[in-house]
């Protein structure tokens, strides 16, 4: 996959690294597992973990997850009481991605349609909602990939990125062009890129304990790569979904 893949990896990381930046709520695993997303050689570590160890940790991170919601809920009633709307916004995220990761899509979704509705009313700068706006858009990323939603999962991919290159526009004219709507420039699909995007939201599922879901990403993105008959990157897809089915 070589320069194509390196390419690739700093547009779909905006989705792939951002569950990782967020998830630090969780201090016991979360670094480690944040330097691992780092390193693409890192695919197969989990292959050595024996069944009931994976189990182990799987509910001690499940206990975590559950444990953290109640302290979440507590300072989303404090930030409400002080009318911090931004850290409100944020405790809401979080707790989405806490659902997220305990299989609970329909609160999930619950609360991240609340954060986005109080970001769209809410009086904060152009500038902090172009940077809050994606890590809205990454958790429903995230729980699209689960599911399997991969056509919305992309769509994504595509909107931060646009998100993302506004804010670098504006950069060099002043912030306040953050607040233009930008030109309506149809982006031409491209099937290698989304197929390489889909590839490392896989692997963040496998690392995220998700290896069912990392499988089906997985082998959506190899049938995307067969179809443009990019070989190098059918190879590196097909080892990653045998080390995966090897861990079912």
């Amino acid at each position: 996959m070589s320069n194509y893949y390196i390419t690739i990896f700093s547009i779909a990381s905006i989705i792939t690294s951002g569950l990782f930046l967020t998830s630090q709520i969780l201090p016991s695993t979360s670094n480690k597992v944040a330097q691992e997303a780092k390193n693409p050689s890192n695919l197969d570590l989990a292959t050595n973990v024996q069944p009931e160890n994976r189990a182990i940790l799987a509910n001690s991170q499940k206990n975590q997850w559950q444990q953290q919601l109640t302290t979440l809920q507590q300072d989303l009633k404090k930030y409400q009481k002080n009318g911090d709307i931004e850290q409100e916004i944020r405790t809401l995220n979080t707790i989405v991605i806490s659902y997220t990761e305990l299989n609970e899509y329909s609160k999930a979704l619950e609360y991240l349609q609340l954060a986005q509705t109080k970001l769209n009313q809410s009086n904060l700068s152009a500038e902090k909602k172009s940077f809050i706006e994606p890590e809205l858009l990454i958790t429903l990323g995230t729980i699209y990939a689960d599911q399997g939603n991969y056509p919305q999962v992309l769509e994504i991919t595509r909107k931060i990125a646009e998100i993302q290159n506004i804010r670098i526009g504006s950069l060099g004219s002043g912030i306040g062009d953050v607040e233009r709507t930008p030109e309506k420039k149809p982006a031409q699909p491209d099937v290698r890129k989304d197929a390489y995007s889909l590839y490392l939201i896989a692997t963040t599922q496998q690392k995220r304990g998700k290896n069912g879901e990392a499988l089906r990403t997985a082998e959506e993105a190899l049938k995307m790569l067969r179809t443009v008959q990019e070989k190098e990157g059918e190879q590196e897809v097909t080892k990653f979904i045998n080390s995966l089915r090897q861990q079912l």
